[in-house]
């Protein structure tokens, strides 16, 4: 159901880019929205505005995930064949795996955000300095719910509109100076990652199933 190539990609360029981040891009691609003058555009405040409130991300963290499971449980239980309930199901799962994933993540780095780091100046105390940017938190609530989906998507097209989103919320979240690359490549790749996982053990389920059944 779930594509495994996909999601090796996407975990694939998200660990790259991760590194790459870490490498010193964090820092250079922080300085220079700043200096640039883009940090704060309409275009990425008000999208994301709109996204989170239709997401219901601040209402509760756990609502779209939860919505996720729920209609695709009786989805399943309606239509047994359908892909869709499936594809539903495993956003929750992997959504609440992300989630609680970078949860617990956060305060073991305690990475300050750019904004704080550039107005202190002060780059010699990033990590472990009480902060909460890695992994990040929108990153991980929205390519947990969009990774799965996009697996599940038949055509090109579907994938391409569904990921697209998820990179919004990444840009968004640089051009807020609320996040540094590599923690919206961190969620990525989490969510890349739960997704394989959970493909990888549906498998290993219905073959047992179908195995016993014969």
């Amino acid at each position: 159901m779930l594509d495994r190539r996909l999601c090796a990609w996407i975990a694939l360029v998200s660990a790259f880019v991760c590194m790459v981040g870490l490498a010193g891009v964090d820092r250079a691609l922080a300085e220079w929205i700043r200096a640039s003058g883009v940090e704060n555009a309409p275009f990425f405040t008000h999208g994301l505005a709109a996204l989170d409130r239709v997401s219901g991300i601040h209402v509760w963290l756990w609502l779209a995930g939860t919505v996720a499971l729920a209609v695709g449980a009786i989805g399943l239980a309606m239509r047994r064949r359908a892909r869709w309930p499936a594809a539903l199901m495993a956003a929750g799962i992997v959504q609440f795996a992300t989630l609680l994933t970078m949860m617990l993540a956060k305060p073991q780095f305690g990475r300050l955000r750019p904004h704080q780091v550039l107005e202190s100046g002060d780059w010699t105390h990033v990590w472990f300095a009480g902060g909460g940017s890695f992994p990040s938190g929108h990153v991980a609530f929205y390519f947990g719910l969009l990774v799965p989906l996009a697996a599940a998507c038949s055509r090109v097209w579907q994938r391409t509109v569904v990921l697209a989103l998820g990179v919004f919320v990444a840009a968004a979240r640089l051009d807020l100076a609320a996040h540094f690359l590599s923690d919206v490549a961190a969620s990525a790749l989490l969510a890349a990652l739960f997704t394989l996982l959970l493909s990888a053990l549906a498998r290993a389920w219905f073959r047992h199933a179908s195995d016993a059944r014969t």
